[in-house]
C-alpha cells in the first residue's frame, strides 16, 4: 500500500511539473511578443499557432507569430490613406451640393464619391493583406541552456514551412528566444542560419551575440 501511495506521489509530481515548464514557457512567449511589438517593430502578434509543413503534414507548432507590412505595402497602405480622406472630402462636399442644388449634379458625385470610398476600403485591404513579411519565433524557457538540437528542429519546421504550398504567412524572420542562454555551439549554429537570438539577463530580454 505504501509503494502505491509513492508512485501516485511521484505521478503527480510529474504532472505537476510538466504543468509549470507549459505555464513558464508560456509566459516567456506572451513577455516576447510584446517586446516584438515594443522594440522591434512587429505591428502584430500571434502567441501559439499551428503550421502544416511540407515533409510533415501533422504540422509544428509555432510558439509566436509576427507581422508587419512590408515595404511595399506600407506606401500601398498610405496611399489607400490618403486615397480615403480625399474619398472623405468629396463625400462631405457632395452631400451639401446634393441638398443646396438636386437638379444640378450632386447626387452624382455623392454616388461617385460612395464608389471612390469604396475602392479605397478595397484597396487598403487587399494591400494589408497580401504586402507583408512574418516573423517565425521558437521560445525555450527551461532551466538549461538551449542545445543544438533544439536549434535545429526550428530550422527544421521553419524551411519545411516554406517549402509547404501553405501560403498563409510570407516568413522572412527567424527568432530563438531562451531564458537561459545557449551552448556555445548551438548560439554559433544558430547565427550562421540567419536566425536572430534572444536571452534573458537580469530578467530583461536582451539580444544573444556569439562575440562579447
Amino acid at each position: 500500500m505504501e509503494t502505491s501511495d509513492n508512485a501516485t506521489e511521484v505521478l503527480l509530481s510529474e504532472e505537476e511539473q510538466e504543468e509549470t515548464t507549459y505555464d513558464k514557457g508560456r509566459e516567456l512567449e506572451h513577455e516576447f511578443a510584446q517586446y516584438m511589438k515594443a522594440n522591434l517593430r512587429w505591428h502584430k502578434v500571434r502567441v501559439g499557432a499551428h503550421l502544416p509543413g511540407k515533409s510533415n503534414r501533422k504540422g509544428a507548432s509555432i510558439d509566436v507569430i509576427g507581422e508587419v507590412l512590408d515595404e511595399r505595402g506600407e506606401k500601398f497602405h498610405n496611399i489607400a490613406i490618403l486615397w480615403l480622406i480625399i474619398a472623405g472630402i468629396l463625400l462631405a462636399s457632395s452631400l451639401v451640393w446634393a441638398f443646396e442644388d438636386l437638379e444640378n449634379g450632386g447626387i452624382g458625385l455623392l454616388i461617385f464619391a460612395v464608389m471612390f470610398a469604396m475602392g479605397g476600403i478595397v484597396f487598403l485591404l487587399q494591400s494589408d493583406k497580401h504586402n507583408k513579411r512574418n516573423a517565425w519565433v521558437e521560445c525555450k524557457n527551461l532551466k538549461g541552456k538551449a542545445n543544438i538540437n533544439q536549434v535545429r528542429k526550428s530550422i527544421e519546421e521553419y524551411k519545411d514551412y516554406k517549402a509547404s504550398t501553405d501560403k498563409e504567412y510570407k516568413f522572412d524572420t527567424h527568432y530563438f528566444v531562451s531564458a537561459s542562454g545557449y551552448i556555445e555551439n548551438a548560439l554559433k549554429y544558430a547565427l550562421e542560419n540567419g536566425i536572430e537570438c534572444f536571452e534573458k539577463k537580469e530578467n530583461k530580454i536582451v539580444k544573444a551575440t556569439y562575440w562579447k
